[in-house]
């Protein structure tokens, strides 16, 4: 057993990929699992492919969030742009840099996030790279499969008349950072925000539905409507009255002193972002999973353009080139 005290630069890279890498990892009838040069994929109708990077200083600060916790969220977020497309994770794999300094404990609390988040979601960790750097980064590759015939949910299939419905209670990862940073005692929104809880399942119980478009919610309700509106050649009308909502929110902006709880509460809800919901549109006469509420409804209109309660409103929420808005 590695001494948890030991750092990255002393135990060396094979140590540090051994700790990350678990127990060797074997899915279905694929050739090579964990722990060659590369992995080797069994076949599959469909393959479904997606990466993504955490930055410390820019995603994340280690005095706000635990290794254990940073392991989960870069998994979970992958494993949601999965679903997203109505296919099911089944292999991960990770790409870390980090200081020398970082001890064999915090990699290992690392790796426990990843490989249990990678287990909720039904997929197994199938490799990775190590380098270092002077912060910490942790990029993730996700492949999902989708079974024989089955097409893949796009961002630009949206057509006027659908119904628009979000999986999750939007703008508990925004206010349980605001805790975060104000310093707040833990509580479920703080835990929102470090662990989005993906919805595993929703992606596959969307297509089989017949939705005409999916995406994760990870920018920001607004921008990500807006995004798949555009995508898809129409506008769309969100009612605020009809989106699910949790009453820790309320309390969380009562607690910070906002000058106006009901807008902060909105604010958090439409441009919040990292909630890693599901975001889709279904057309009249099929039925809606349970799972998934209607927000509103898409029409013909200005492609993207997105009003609330009848009014129009400039997204705000994360751009990956500009960060918050």
């Amino acid at each position: 057993m590695t001494d948890r005290a030991v750092t990255v630069s002393q135990a060396g890279e094979a140590a540090v990929l051994e700790v990350l890498s678990g127990a060797p990892a074997q899915v279905g009838n694929d050739p090579v699992g964990n722990g060659d040069d590369a992995a080797v994929l069994g076949p599959a109708s469909a393959t479904v492919v997606t990466t993504d990077m955490l930055v410390e200083g820019t995603h994340f600060r280690l005095d706000l969030t635990g290794w254990a916790d940073l392991g989960r969220r870069a998994v979970a977020q992958n494993v949601s742009d999965v679903l997203a497309m109505g296919a099911e994770c089944s292999r991960i794999l990770v790409a870390l840099a980090v200081p020398g300094g970082t001890t064999m404990g915090e990699i290992a609390d690392l790796s426990e996030g990843i490989h249990a988040e990678a287990a909720r979601s039904g997929a197994v960790v199938v490799g990775g790279d190590l380098t270092s750097a002077d912060v910490v980064v942790v990029g993730v590759t996700a492949i999902g499969t989708l079974p024989h015939g089955a097409a893949p949910l796009r961002i630009d299939g949206a057509r006027p008349g659908d119904r628009i419905g979000l999986t999750g209670l939007p703008g508990r990862s925004a206010a349980g950072l605001a805790l975060l940073l104000a310093g707040r005692p833990e509580g479920p929104l703080h835990r929102a925000h470090r662990v989005p809880e993906t919805p595993i399942g929703s992606g596959t119980a969307a297509r089989l539905a017949g939705a005409t478009a999916l995406t994760d919610v990870s920018d920001g309700l607004l921008r990500d409507l807006s995004g798949l509106t555009r995508a898809s050649g129409v506008g769309a009308d969100l009612d605020t009255a009809a989106l699910p909502r949790d009453p820790q929110l309320r309390t969380a902006a009562r607690v910070l002193g906002a000058p106006d709880v009901d807008e902060q509460v909105l604010d958090w809800m439409l441009d919040g972002g990292e909630d890693h919901g599901l975001l889709g549109t279904f057309p009249p006469g099929v039925t809606v999973p349970e799972e998934f509420t209607i927000i509103g409804t898409t029409r013909e209109g200005p492609p993207g353009e997105v009003t609330v309660d009848g009014r129009h409103r400039t997204p705000g929420g994360w751009d990956s080139a500009r960060g918050a808005n």
